[in-house]
């Protein structure tokens, strides 16, 4: 047994991971679609219903490939919007969905976040999504529901959903070897996260740690 493969499902810009920069809709829908046919073993392939996706775009196939497992939904208007900046709370329900789609999710109605109405459409999301330790939120005790994610929250927010745990020793030893990115160093609260979703490798999980074997 030579371990679990898990896929790199992030690139950057030219070198660039732009960490705090915002991630699209279409880029989330990409980064899910990779997530789900390297688990189903399958080709991404699918045509988008939705009203303002022309079927030639680059993201296309990665929408309509999501349709097909019910993991992404538009607006009421019958729109995705796939240029428009993800919100916190879409991309939590999208890590929800792709968890949902092997595992069960742990329940939770006790809302920490003094922003976080439970009439929010995401509210039921999110507060799983705390019991499940994937968010803290932000020291004020706000979530930020409707503000756009940034690269490096949706990243972390990816592993945790995928249980990917970087191997921070195999990282250390061999950085000179994997994908890196000029503007995201050792010292960056998710540079672990990110060299894990920007670098193909296989692994072995021991108790809860990550072991890659690459």
């Amino acid at each position: 047994d030579n371990g679990q493969k898990h896929i790199a499902y992030i690139v950057g810009y030219d070198g660039l991971f732009q960490p705090d920069g915002n991630l699209t809709r279409a880029e989330a829908a990409a980064i899910f679609a990779r997530m789900v046919s390297a688990d189903n073993q399958e080709e991404i392939a699918g045509q988008a219903v939705f009203t303002d996706i022309k079927q030639d775009e680059w993201y296309t196939s990665y929408i309509g490939y999501l349709e097909k497992y019910d993991m992404i939904q538009g607006y009421a208007d019958g729109t995705f919007r796939a240029d428009a900046n993800i919100t916190r709370a879409e991309f939590v329900v999208l890590c929800t969905r792709f968890y949902e789609m092997s595992k069960s999710v742990v329940t939770s109605d006790s809302n920490i976040f003094s922003d976080v109405t439970n009439s929010h459409w995401a509210a039921a999301n999110i507060c799983n999504a705390v019991a499940m330790n994937w968010i803290q939120g932000y020291t004020d005790g706000t979530f930020k529901p409707d503000s756009s994610i940034t690269r490096a929250e949706a990243v972390k927010l990816v592993n945790h959903a995928a249980n990917r745990i970087p191997d921070k020793e195999y990282i250390d030893e061999n950085a000179e070897t994997l994908n890196q990115f000029a503007d995201v160093k050792p010292d960056f609260w998710a540079y672990y996260d990110v060299l894990e979703a920007a670098n193909e490798h296989r692994m072995k999980a021991e108790t809860k740690e990550e072991h890659w074997v690459k």
